[in-house]
């Protein structure tokens, strides 16, 4: 059953508030995927794609709001606001479907909270509209400013998960579809970012990351984004992710899960020239591409990482899909996996995930093995 979505409200600041600015060092911010933006003293975070999270710790907290900037949202329709959700005290998440489209604004999280313990909060993008100008647009993107608490509150550093991960891919890594069968692509209930293949990967590995799905997008094909040749490096069509040519801080895993929106195209080569520039990019990190379960495309990504291998870099893997391909199939109905037959399920997501998780272990461990 789809999650509901509730309606936020602006509740009036209170004299004396603390703020506490999503940059700030404290605040865990989702790596690769949140672009800084300054304005004097509000330092801002603007996410293009759903899956960026922030994580905060908070000390002498009766209640806790969110600051979000709601002009960036100026021109959606309001059905496709972008949606949040929220766990405060890994309490259950809520799901929020922003309404705000000027100025700042205050989202409560939680009030009559106990002073005496620690607070733990997190935040996540959940669903964003796939066809409102995503990467040249601001209109579905989520930009934060930070937090605001009762006066005598503070902020304490977060914990931080050891290793990095950036994945990319399509509608599957997006969460479309995931929470029940999709029948408009701006109605966004049936979305869900967090319960996707790739977290539940990276929570596998101990892995902050950087998620970066969007329906529709293919690794030659353009559709609301240009061919992921063209944009893995870059925040939005305007700005790059990348620092003197590298990714910063370097990432431990680096996943890619494209294809299925390639029709009718040979990927190869343009696979192994993105495979060179993500090396480039990541030179120690241990990159993994994912044949997609529809198993588009899958001897040409095959290809692509033999051609890197013969090369000499190890440090590129093939993970195959097949065992689940009997459950994913286009125009055919629903399957076990998936309410359409394509984009799974939260429990076929949750197999995707527990395939994926087993084959990089083992990659893993033989890499070990061969070092000793």
């Amino acid at each position: 059953m789809a999650a509901s979505v509730a309606r936020g409200q602006t509740p009036n600041s209170v004299p004396g508030d603390l703020f506490i600015s999503c940059a700030d060092e404290r605040i865990v911010q989702a790596p690769y995927v949140w672009k800084p933006l300054d304005s004097g003293s509000r330092r801002r975070l603007e996410a293009t794609m759903p899956g960026a999270y922030v994580r905060g710790m908070f000390q002498n907290a009766e209640r806790i709001s969110l600051v979000i900037e709601g002009e960036a949202n100026a021109g959606c329709r309001a059905e496709s606001m972008p949606a949040i959700e929220f766990s405060v005290d890994e309490g259950p998440y809520r799901i929020v479907q922003l309404t705000k489209t000027a100025r700042e604004y205050s989202l409560p999280l939680a009030s009559q909270l106990n002073p005496e313990r620690a607070h733990r909060v997190e935040v996540l993008f959940r669903a964003a509209d796939l066809t409102n100008g995503r990467w040249t647009k601001t209109a579905s993107r989520l930009r934060l400013v930070g937090f605001q608490l009762n006066a005598g509150a503070s902020a304490a550093p977060t914990p931080v998960r050891p290793k990095r991960a950036i994945g990319f891919g399509d509608s599957i890594t997006e969460g479309v579809g995931a929470d029940g069968e999709v029948t408009s692509w701006q109605k966004l209930d049936k979305n869900n970012a967090r319960a996707t293949w790739f977290p539940m990967v990276a929570a596998a590995l101990n892995a902050e990351y950087g998620q970066l799905g969007s329906g529709g997008q293919g690794m030659v094909r353009a559709l609301e984004l240009p061919a992921l040749t063209e944009t893995w490096a870059k925040y939005d069509a305007e700005t790059s992710r990348l620092k003197n040519g590298v990714l910063s801080p370097p990432p431990d895993f680096v996943f890619c899960a494209m294809g299925t929106n390639d029709f009718e195209k040979d990927i190869t080569e343009a696979y192994v020239r993105w495979l060179q520039d993500v090396r480039n990019a990541c030179p120690t990190a241990e990159v993994f591409c994912i044949v997609p379960p529809l198993q588009v495309h899958e001897h040409e990504i095959a290809s692509a990482v033999e051609s890197r291998r013969r090369e000499g870099d190890g440090r590129v893997h093939l993970i195959a899909t097949a065992s689940l391909a009997s459950e994913f199939r286009v125009n055919q109905g629903p399957t076990r996996l998936a309410y359409d037959g394509v984009h799974p399920s939260v429990y076929g997501q949750a197999r995707l995930a527990a395939l994926i998780a087993v084959d990089v272990a083992k990659a893993l461990s033989q890499a070990a093995a061969k070092d000793r």
